[in-house]
């Protein structure tokens, strides 16, 4: 074991272990994504409306939160992942709710199955960080296209900075880890606990990898390249301690998720 792990692991043993709501099962898991429906929409409230409108949800993953937003007024919604298993399992979900306003489909996010100008509201709900870096450009663009005149790309991730960003937060304990270890030591230590598949067609070390490291300052940049409007845009700062906005250097570890509202 190289000295690295060897710390890592000991670190991580000095941490409370995290224990993540929902990851005993798919079902568990729609289930706590469908309890923070509500938590999201209020992240959005003061400029999108859901009544008689015509969703995209980017990036559904087990779409729990998309049934939430089914069941709260829209006319038609529509649950988007590249992951087939996911997709599956969403609309199982939907039916076992008993919801009809709803369907789930596989497609990639840079190339969506859609008509311009069909969807009144577009979500990215903590996908940005999962865009492969060379289609992130490409995703937004798909998005302004299906995203009517009128109409909102609502989006929140967590950036790279942000205390757990790596996404290991079941198993790697330690704050800021991405900054604290390499991905070789951090992907090494994971396959040391054995974590199995998961739910999805990624396992733990694969979603790892993904991750594209994005920043704000990109998505903005992004964004502005690509003539959208800033409608809203929000630092959440880390147990909403606005003062650490303030400070300097420090400031952009502070924040626990950034929001934003775009427009055409």
């Amino acid at each position: 074991m190289k000295l690295g792990e060897s710390v890592c692991i000991l670190l991580n043993n000095c941490f409370p272990k995290i224990k993540v709501v929902g990851r005993e099962s798919p079902q568990l898991y729609s289930e706590t994504r469908y309890d923070c429906g509500k938590e999201s929409l209020a992240l959005y409230a003061a400029h999108v409306r859901l009544k008689d409108k015509d969703i995209l949800d980017a990036g559904c993953g087990f779409g729990g939160k998309t049934v939430y937003y089914a069941e709260n007024g829209c006319n038609s919604i529509v649950g988007v992942d590249i992951d087939e298993n996911l997709v599956e399992h969403s609309n199982q979900f939907a039916k076992k709710k008993g919801i009809f306003n709803a369907q789930f489909k596989i497609a990639d996010l840079s190339s969506l199955p859609f008509e311009s100008d069909t969807f009144d509201v577009v979500f990215l709900n903590d996908v940005v960080e999962h865009i492969r870096r060379p289609a992130l450009t490409r995703v937004f663009e798909e998005c302004r296209r299906v995203v009517k005149s009128d109409g909102r790309i609502c989006l929140e991730f967590p950036p790279w900075s942000n205390w757990s960003a790596a996404h290991l937060y079941d198993y790697i304990y330690i704050p800021w880890c991405q900054f604290l270890f390499s991905d070789e030591t951090l992907i090494n230590v994971i396959r040391r606990m054995n974590p199995g598949h998961g739910f999805g067609r990624l396992s733990v070390i694969e979603h790892f990898k993904e991750l594209n490291h994005v920043t704000v300052a990109e998505v903005m940049k992004i964004s502005k390249k690509l003539d959208l409007k800033i409608i809203h845009s929000e630092m959440r700062m880390i147990k909403g301690k606005n003062y650490l906005k303030h400070i300097p250097l420090l400031n952009k570890y502070m924040v626990s998720r950034f929001v934003a509202v775009l427009a055409k």
